[in-house]
């Protein structure tokens, strides 16, 4: 059975990493900093599930001045996420159809807890998640899409992937997955497409 894969971040829900920065700042009463490689140390960390919730947010209380419970960390992801038109359209037509829908997302639970937060029932419908911080492993690393085929028990070419980055894509396509990179100059041509792949 033919499968379509989205993945969340910049796809179904757009964000904006300055926004969390300005959080920051905001919140500290510092002046605005970039993200440091250890900021994202940590951040992949939690995307691949080998850090709690609990133990990032004291990571950003003590490298930001900050003073957040977990609570706070949603708040701040729900403001920051707004919905990609485009992106929901084909999901919502998506799961209407006969295809079997999952995501595919490097994403930690509090991105989920504020998705579910700001769009009650949000992945209702689907036939499931594929999530980093549950798979330990993050795209575009080809483990992830290992993971997914065999789970799914198809082969790549039985798979349509949007994703918004260049590399995962790349990797995507080595597997033989039918992947296209979700920018707004594709939007059009990945409609057209999708209708094309699953005979809509």
């Amino acid at each position: 059975m033919k499968t379509f894969l989205f993945d969340i971040g910049n796809v179904l829900t757009n964000f904006d990493f300055q926004k969390l920065l300005q959080a920051y700042s905001d919140h500290s009463g510092r002046s605005l900093e970039p993200q440091s490689d250890r900021d994202e140390e940590m951040y992949v960390s939690v995307e691949k599930g080998l850090l709690s919730e609990a133990d990032y947010v004291a990571y950003l209380n003590e490298a930001k001045g900050l003073n957040w419970t977990t609570d706070n960390l949603h708040l701040i992801w729900q403001e920051i996420f707004s919905l990609n038109e485009t992106g929901n359209r084909l999901f919502d037509k998506a799961k209407r159809s006969d295809a079997r829908v999952y995501t595919l997302s490097n994403i930690a639970d509090y991105h989920i807890r504020a998705i579910e937060n700001n769009w009650n029932g949000f992945f209702e419908g689907t036939t499931g998640l594929f999530m980093s911080y549950r798979m330990g492993v993050r795209k575009p690393d080809p483990r992830i899409y290992e993971m997914v085929l065999k789970e799914l028990g198809v082969s790549g070419s039985q798979c349509f992937f949007i994703d918004d980055l260049a590399e995962n894509v790349a990797t995507a396509r080595e597997q033989g997955i039918e992947a296209h990179q979700f920018i707004p100059e594709n939007y059009e041509e990945i409609e057209r497409k999708a209708h094309d792949f699953f005979g809509w």
